[in-house]
């Protein structure tokens, strides 16, 4: 897999990535989690999105390096593959990809195209990953240090 993407309806106003059969997979927010854009632990992420419901589009690809293109918003956590892969979706519905195990940084981006908001998830293998904001919008308000951790949400 170099690029796979699929069509979703964004609910909560977050999109979650988080590895294969977690248990309570999807992540509490607090208001530093909600400045900062994403909600991080081992194992879960969850990405606040440019509108808080409708459809949007989602890809996920295997990449090489830091892209930016036209996005409103860009962001890069660390994300440990384990064996089984991941899953990514809403609250409401997940699709299961098949990302080969390993370390990665991953970058987060959203943009607005014609109407239909787009969030690309590119997974970039990285021995020593590191979370950062790269591009925000008007919606963030950065902490002076971005929270890596969250609880599951139950």
């Amino acid at each position: 897999m170099s690029e796979f993407s699929f069509v979703t309806e964004i609910y909560y106003s977050q999109i979650a990535l988080f590895q294969y059969g977690l248990d309570n997979p999807f992540n509490d927010w607090n208001e530093t989690h909600v400045n900062q854009g994403f909600s991080w632990r081992d194992g879960s992420v969850s990405f606040g999105t440019l509108s808080s419901d409708g459809d949007c589009k989602i890809i996920v690809k295997l990449t090489k390096k830091i892209e930016i293109d036209d996005t409103i918003r860009a962001i890069v956590v660390p994300f440990k593959v384990e064996k089984g892969g991941i899953e990514i979706g809403s609250v409401m519905e997940t699709v299961a990809i098949d990302i080969p195990e390993g370390n990665y940084e991953i970058l987060f981006t959203a943009k607005s195209a014609n109407s239909t908001e787009h969030y690309t998830f590119s997974f970039i293998e990285c021995e020593n990953p590191t979370a950062r904001v790269l591009k925000e919008d008007d919606e963030l308000n950065l902490p002076d240090n971005l929270l890596m951790e969250a609880n599951p949400a139950i």
